[in-house]
């Protein structure tokens, strides 16, 4: 059992600290309007720094389809092509943008897995490991 608390710990870290570290830097990034260019299969936005025009896709820091497709999906009216909304985006590299700074679903992941590790290492170190 301490095997799979290891090996599950492990994974969620691996899957949530990247949305985690991603949101702390961002800390740092500025806001800016952008208008939605597409709403299938998934957001696509448009805006402009300075004079350059970029486009993005990611909407929070959270994992990709693989977790939370079930969410994106229901939520499919949220928006609509034209709307213009409020992104984030990295000033020192205007490629980086997001439209909500969240990574609710990373740092669930995170918790989860350093709760499935102190399981293991409390385990480990009560004597009652197989």
């Amino acid at each position: 059992m301490v095997t799979v608390w290891i090996i599950a710990g492990a994974f969620l870290l691996f899957r949530g600290v990247p949305g985690v570290v991603a949101l702390w830097r961002s800390r740092s990034w500025t806001r800016s309007e952008c208008s939605v260019v597409d709403v299938r299969p998934a957001v696509t936005y448009a805006y402009r720094v300075g004079g350059d025009e970029f486009t993005g896709r990611r909407r929070t820091f959270d994992p990709g389809p693989g977790l939370g497709a079930a969410a994106s999906d229901s939520s499919g009216n949220e928006f609509v092509a034209g709307q213009v909304l409020w992104l984030w985006y990295d000033p020192q590299d205007p490629r980086s943008s997001v439209l909500r700074r969240s990574a609710s679903v990373s740092m669930l992941l995170v918790a989860l897995g350093l709760t499935s590790l102190a399981f293991a290492t409390s385990t480990l170190f009560s004597g009652d490991a197989p």
